[in-house]
């Protein structure tokens, strides 16, 4: 993939000046629901990364069936680096800038007509200390 690649290399390379955070210690990725209508929708996914100190760089991947797209991306922490609305599979968001301690933010995604199942599979990257830690919280199962 493409993007990927190139979202992995941004996260890996990026360096704000010293890192002198240790790596995150939990990640994960919440639903509002994981019920879908079969009329379509949409959910709100609840992406969270707690680490001690500041990384020098921070990353999420939410991989989501390719039929689903993006809506809006909300909340106190937004990542400087994400998808516009509309895009559709793997939405990659990365911080510039991460915040001290936490990092949460919401992503809006709708899902089409006749949908019964589907999973989406989050991957967090962070930099710190030199390091490249790869986080892979629970993925989410919907309609199950």
């Amino acid at each position: 993939m493409k993007n990927a690649s190139f979202f992995r290399r941004l996260v890996a390379t990026f360096v704000l000046g010293a890192a002198t955070a240790a790596f995150a210690q939990t990640a994960s990725l919440k639903a509002d629901s994981t019920a879908l209508a079969a009329g379509g929708g949409s959910v709100a996914l609840t992406a969270s990364v707690s680490y001690d100190g500041q990384p020098a760089a921070l990353g999420w991947e939410i991989a989501l069936p390719t039929d689903w797209t993006l809506v809006s991306v909300s909340g106190a922490n937004v990542p400087e680096i994400a998808p516009v609305a509309g895009a559709s599979g793997t939405l990659e968001f990365a911080y510039t800038s991460a915040p001290a301690g936490k990092a949460e933010f919401i992503v809006i995604v709708r899902y089409p007509v006749g949908s019964t199942t589907a999973k989406a599979v989050p991957t967090v990257l962070v930099r710190a200390n030199g390091k490249l830690a790869t986080l892979t919280p629970a993925p989410i199962e919907f309609g199950k």
